[in-house]
């Protein structure tokens, strides 16, 4: 997660440099209404989520792979290509290990499927480098409401299943909600959408466990 994070990094300063050479160009071939014509569109990506916390034995974390769906709006808030993006997605992430316990080499398996609703709301640049492609990084805030989490534990004959919010079932419940920053940028070629980014939750999903999200996404401007 620290090259990825030092990659999105290089990609942001690389993006400010060009921002400046806009600027100084007089915005290049593009025109002021060119630039901060706003967009609304679908976004369609892969989650890479990194569960780390002291609970964990071994490497330190879980690591859940997903997808999400989401529609994005933005709305044009300066004079300059400067604009709030919101809009809202759903998200589907799954973790599965097999495990061996004891000097009999006891065998099972155990998953975790979760289901979320997310909210962004991003400050994005844009960087209109000629009248089909534009650079726009990234950042803001979003809320995640954790709407299913599934635990299974089976051992390849029996299984049981728990619900990860009820305290009846899981000593260290879920919460529901979470709040986090995120940082990432998107790249426009004609009405086409591809971007990646990274988001960090503030708060804990669980005791002692916090998550990081590494997302690459296509999609289509409308």
């Amino acid at each position: 997660m620290k090259k990825i994070k030092y990659c999105l990094t290089l990609i942001l300063l690389t993006c400010s440099a060009m921002s400046f050479a806009q600027f100084s160009n007089g915005g290049g071939s593009s025109t002021p209404s060119d630039a901060n014509q706003a967009w609304k569109g679908l976004r369609f990506g892969y989650d890479l989520t990194s569960a780390n916390g002291d609970n964990y034995d071994g490497d330190g974390g879980y690591t859940f792979h997903g997808f999400n769906m989401e529609y994005v709006h933005a709305f044009n808030i300066a004079k300059i290509p400067l604009f709030i993006e919101t809009g809202g997605g759903i998200s589907f992430a799954r973790y599965k290990e097999n495990l061996e316990w004891g000097y009999d080499e006891y065998s099972f398996s155990q998953s975790v499927n979760m289901l979320s609703l997310r909210i962004p709301v991003n400050l994005v640049y844009k960087i209109r480098l000629n009248d089909k492609i534009s650079i726009k990084p990234f950042t803001g805030f979003y809320l995640r409401a954790n709407l299913m989490g599934k635990y299974k534990l089976s051992d390849g004959e029996d299984s049981e299943d728990y619900n990860v919010f009820d305290k009846d079932d899981m000593e260290n419940t879920w919460n529901r909600v979470q709040f986090g920053w995120q940082i990432g940028t998107t790249l426009d070629i004609n009405k086409f959408n591809i971007g990646i980014g990274y988001a960090l939750d503030f708060n804990e999903l669980a005791e002692g466990i916090k998550c990081g999200i590494f997302s690459a996404k296509v999609g289509i401007n409308f």
